[in-house]
């Protein structure tokens, strides 16, 4: 893959010798072309957009990954894991060893690496890779038509010279003609419309715009974001919150995609934030993004058209009639205004009629003391008061005779929510509540690698959890410890 602008000449002791070139992008419109042309319809569904391939803490979070865990990594994956090299001082060392230095002398995601690794010469998982493929193994150097053998890039070779020089031209170049001159060498900049195999490209971060600069192809590209997506983006259970620190926005995992919260209110209104899962935009890039949720919950939304409806966590619950909203207890000083657009992000709930029982839900206490929760005509048993905790801190139950409870339809045990982390007194194990099943998670490290806390564990009588079912366990993949005794040396031509 071309790693340099063709107006390049010459390299002389690893320095490019080369000057800004800026130019315009003129095309006609019978040129551009589709990314759907390029790009398989799956892919495209499943998230990926050439305009954001990879984000800024995914090429530049140089604590992205524990030397122990890349050690692990590789361990798991192929040759790498079991060879040595000759680092640029001479010495002998792990891949690993040759990467993790690298990756905290120019402050570059190990992760990073290893997908660059992958993508130029399919190291990472390559079982028993060839000399030439350790020699120029980020194919840093090498233009599309360029000879390997060419006496003008000999400087870069070697598995540490390839993994030193990208790195160096990712921090020293890329980032620093953004920062000084607002483009790359190859004209790519943020907001920067330009055009890569007949696609017009609008990058929207540093990260994209040095992604096209190193490997100007979206097939290229393309494969470096499916390789991060298999690698590191996390699989969260069904219903979690996820908090995107980077992005600074809150999403709920629903039906494999991310739904972003518009505001951290209307996070808040409807699930419990402090115990939302922290990542990074990189990690979720499994999940395309799904439909806005716009309103906290409870909210009363009139549309254009003036039908009014009751926000009730992900769903609409259209008031039929003046007569309706006033029973609810509202005024028009509590109305906003929407769209319908808006409000398709919503699914349809039931109908608020004049008749309509609680519709927002309340708790009610019957005589013997037993504490339910009633909405819409129908009664579910509260089990424990960790509950009450949970999910109704600061709201009291209305005493209600057993008449008036018997009234109402039993419609079972009000359930714990998805994403609940939950344990018994007696036992390790630690399980999550996804679509109303526990899914016991498999080890510490999975639990931690998806970003839960520990203290965030509710404690529940093991006959409360008996009553669920079991799910399939929550596995993230943590590859074996890397044994000394399985290094064997293979050094790298400098």
């Amino acid at each position: 893959m071309r790693r340099f602008s063709s107006i390049a000449a010459r390299f002389t002791l690893g320095v490019l010798l080369f000057q800004p070139i800026l130019f315009t992008l003129t095309v006609s419109a019978q040129s551009v072309r589709l990314v759907s042309e390029l790009v398989p319809a799956q892919d495209l569904a499943n998230g990926f957009n050439p305009d954001l391939i990879l984000h800024d803490a995914d090429i530049f979070d140089a604590n992205g990954m524990s030397l122990p865990q890349l050690r692990a990594f590789l361990a798991s994956r192929g040759a790498l894991g079991r060879i040595t090299v000759t680092d640029i001082d001479g010495a002998e060392k792990s891949p690993a060893d040759v990467i993790w230095r690298v990756a905290h002398s120019y402050k570059i995601n190990p992760k990073y690496l290893l997908v660059l690794l992958q993508k130029e010469q399919s190291l990472v998982e390559h079982p028993n890779p060839s000399q030439r493929q350790l020699d120029w193994a980020m194919g840093y150097g090498v233009c599309d038509s360029c000879s390997k053998d060419d006496p003008a890039i000999q400087a870069f070779k070697g598995f540490a010279n390839q993994i030193e020089y990208a790195a160096k031209q990712h921090r020293e170049r890329y980032l620093i003609q953004l920062l000084s001159t607002g483009v790359t060498i190859s004209g790519h900049a943020p907001g920067r419309t330009v055009l890569i195999d007949g696609v017009e490209v609008t990058p929207q971060n540093n990260a994209t715009a040095m992604l096209y600069t190193y490997t100007p192809h979206i097939h290229g590209n393309l494969n470096a974001w499916r390789i991060w997506r298999r690698w590191f983006s996390l699989n969260f259970p069904e219903g979690s919150l996820v908090y995107s620190k980077d992005a600074e926005t809150y999403y709920l995992i629903r039906h494999g995609q991310k739904r972003p919260f518009t505001s951290r209110l209307a996070a808040a209104s409807m699930l419990d934030i402090t115990k939302a899962i922290t990542a990074e935009q990189g990690q979720l890039a499994a999940y395309p993004d799904g439909i806005p949720l716009s309103y906290p919950n409870y909210s009363i939304v009139e549309t254009p058209e003036g039908k009014r409806y009751l926000i009730v966590g992900e769903s609409k619950r259209l008031i039929v009639d003046d007569a309706a909203f006033r029973k609810l207890g509202f005024s028009l000083d509590d109305v906003v205004e929407g769209t319908e657009e808006e409000l398709l992000s919503y699914v349809n709930g039931r109908d608020i009629t004049v008749t309509s029982e609680y519709p927002t839900g309340i708790l009610a206490r019957d005589p013997k003391g037993t504490i339910w929760f009633v909405q819409d005509g129908e009664r579910r048993k509260i089990l424990h008061p960790a509950f009450l905790n949970l999910y109704f801190k600061g709201k009291r139950a209305k005493e209600m005779t057993g008449a008036q409870i018997d009234a109402l339809t039993h419609a079972g045990v009000f359930m714990l929510r998805d994403g609940e982390l939950v344990k018994t007194p007696d036992e390790p194990a630690v399980y999550v509540i996804e679509t109303g099943l526990k899914r016991p998670i498999m080890s510490g490290e999975a639990f931690e690698q998806l970003g839960w806390q520990w203290h965030n564990i509710v404690t529940l009588p093991a006959s409360l959890l008996d009553s669920y079912e079991s799910g399939l366990p929550v596995e993230v993949q943590i590859p074996p410890p890397l044994l000394d005794e399985s290094i064997v040396t293979l050094t790298s031509s400098l």
